[in-house]
């Protein structure tokens, strides 16, 4: 669908919702979430928020972020929840500064987390470091630094042996590099890597297939090629593919890819989320506008779920504050309503892993009972 028609049938629809509610309910019934409304009970955390997530093979999710606790067991800014959603004794590291950012390595054998910090379990580590997934110990022989002005670690993405590095850095291992760099999973070696970008990096998301690394942040070019704020970049030569996208929107917050690799999805700083196919067109499909910032977005075959601190669907009038649920084909909401509430970051992290959507955030209850800072939500979000 062209640009300007899909702004023109927004228009039309915000319009009809405006002169009656009949058409909002039509638009709700074209699509119907897949995950219950109601969270399972988990352990709850105490603290301030969960920013990112994993969730590994054996159903045990990591968590990182800015908290105290996680169930009845203290932790700072680390924790991790059995499968049974109970709070895992055993995993006990801690940082002396946030977690933004959290990712496993394939085999299920390593955890990264890259944030703010100067230290991990009392040894040295500069906004970046490697756990042991089941106990948490610090990986002493696995060490990636990244220094510059202020210098933090935004976002992580694993593919094969890659461990994929966004944020704000000038080096990196030791090494060069500025916003985005690759480094080994096994090693923390830097990887050779001939690209650059000129700006922050907000996410980096790998296409399922490995071939390309999705970036979105606050860069005008990649190696210095124009692509505002979001682009792809070749993983084998660095080079930005040829996709360049025609709507812009601002600085983007976010990033996710569709489990065929078909589809992008990029969130800005205006509050959209939009939906591309980068082989057909540099135009987006649709755009979803919210009342708030989209800080979240995982992908199903049939919706797609955000979080973020909106309270609302813009064009749509529909209330759905913190978390929602958008139709893959249209970008229209759907009937999942949590009903969620808590601070004003509402939500950070989603991730779909088999039957259950996982969301971290500053959420703190749904439809009025309790469940502060993860929550998860059982159904068929995957085939």
């Amino acid at each position: 669908m062209a640009t300007n028609t899909l702004h023109a049938r927004l228009r039309v629809l915000a319009g009809a919702v405006a002169a009656g509610l009949s058409l909002t309910m039509a638009i709700q019934g074209s699509a119907h979430a897949s995950v219950s409304p109601t969270p399972t009970k988990t352990a709850g955390l105490s603290g301030e928020a969960v920013f990112d997530l994993a969730v590994l093979d054996s159903g045990r999710v990591i968590l990182g972020g800015r908290f105290t606790g996680v169930g009845a067991f203290p932790r700072t800014s680390l924790g991790a929840l059995l499968p049974s959603g109970k709070a895992d004794p055993a995993f006990a590291p801690t940082t002396n500064g946030e977690v933004r950012a959290v990712a496993a390595s394939e085999d299920g054998t390593r955890v990264f987390i890259g944030g703010t910090f100067t230290e991990v379990s009392g040894v040295p580590r500069q906004n970046l470091a490697a756990l042991d997934a089941v106990t948490g110990a610090l990986i002493e022989d696995w060490q990636a630094d990244t220094a510059g002005t202020v210098p933090t670690v935004r976002s992580l993405d694993v593919h094969g042996n890659r461990l994929y590095v966004g944020g704000r850095f000038d080096t990196i291992d030791g090494g060069a590099k500025q916003k985005l760099a690759a480094v080994g999973v096994t090693t923390g070696d830097l990887v050779p890597w001939s690209t650059w970008i000129n700006g922050n990096v907000n996410e980096v998301r790998v296409s399922p297939d490995g071939s390309t690394v999705w970036v979105g942040g606050a860069f005008t070019k990649i190696r210095g090629v124009a692509r505002a704020y979001f682009g792809g970049i070749n993983a084998g030569t660095g080079v930005p593919t040829s996709f360049n996208r025609s709507s812009f929107g601002g600085v983007v917050i976010t990033v996710a890819v569709s489990p065929d690799g078909g589809w992008v999805y990029a969130t800005t700083e205006n509050n959209f989320l939009y939906a591309y196919r980068p082989t057909v067109s540099n135009n987006h499909v649709w755009g979803t506008k919210m009342s708030g910032n989209v800080q979240a977005v995982a992908v199903s075959p049939t919706e797609i779920y955000i979080g973020g601190h909106f309270s609302q669907f813009t064009e749509y009038g529909v209330k759905r504050p913190s978390l929602a649920s958008v139709d893959f084909a249209t970008g229209a909401p759907t009937s999942w309503d949590p009903k969620t509430t808590g601070l004003l970051g509402g939500g950070w992290a989603l991730v779909i892993e088999d039957n259950y959507l996982h969301a971290g955030g500053q959420f703190t209850h749904f439809d009025g009972v309790q469940q502060r800072l993860y929550a998860r939500f059982a159904g068929t979000p995957t085939p």
